[in-house]
């Protein structure tokens, strides 16, 4: 009886932090969508993000790719995210 009752406390603390993993990863690039978005509209440009997916590389390290239409046209950006200091760290650049 112990042992079922030590293997469910564990199965749901690794529950709980697996949890915590997926909303700071969604949170991440909610923020990071924010950013581009945020920076083109300050360019004079209107950016709307179709997707953006981001792999987890070394340390604290994402790269990935934005897929959207950046004044009406279909553009793709390459996406990089330093994570590992106070605040995250974004470069992109458009393919062409």
């Amino acid at each position: 009886m112990k042992k079922l009752l030590i293997s469910m406390m564990i199965a749901c603390s690794a529950l709980v932090v697996l949890n915590g993993c997926i909303v700071s990863d969604e949170k991440l690039t909610d923020k990071v969508t924010q950013g581009i978005v945020e920076y083109e509209q300050q360019q004079g440009n209107r950016l709307e993000v179709t997707n953006l997916k981001l792999e987890k590389g070394e340390g604290k390290n994402y790269k990935g790719v934005l897929t959207g239409k950046l004044n009406g046209e279909d553009v793709v950006y390459d996406v990089t995210v330093d994570d590992s200091g106070r605040d995250f760290v974004v470069d992109w650049e458009l393919r062409k």
